[in-house]
């Protein structure tokens, strides 16, 4: 069990909060303000570094599907999706087939969502 204080650090307490509450020390709004805006500060630069690694990893790969298979093996299989969905689209279409950027441009919106993911908070599809 511990000791009951004396009345002399009771008084020394006392003092001690009355100050450290005070306005000429710091006013307690002025130190949760300086926290919040720390706080801001802080989560405003890492989504600053979030969106910068985002935007370097997609201009890095925009338009080049083999590069970032050879880098990142483990999207090989959504590449290779995403080529197989324009070769059904030619087979179905046939001779009227006109070749176009689809297959560039589906991969494309792809790797944006996937780049962007961790910024907006969802998923690549």
């Amino acid at each position: 069990m511990s000791e009951p204080l004396d009345l002399k650090e009771a008084e020394i307490r006392k003092a001690f909060e009355q100050w450290y509450f005070s306005r000429e020390f710091v006013p307690h709004g002025v130190m949760i303000t300086n926290l919040c805006y720390l706080g801001f500060k802080q989560g405003a630069e890492y989504m600053r570094q979030q969106i910068k690694s985002a935007c370097e990893f997609y201009l890095k790969y925009k338009d080049k599907p083999k590069l970032l298979g050879k880098d990142y093996p483990l999207f090989i299989e959504k590449i290779d999706e995403i080529y197989k969905k324009r070769i059904e689209a030619e087979e179905a279409l046939g001779p009227n087939y006109e070749p176009s950027n689809s297959f560039t441009e589906e991969y494309n919106e792809w790797l944006f969502k996937e780049a962007f993911k961790s910024v907006f908070g969802g998923e690549g599809k």
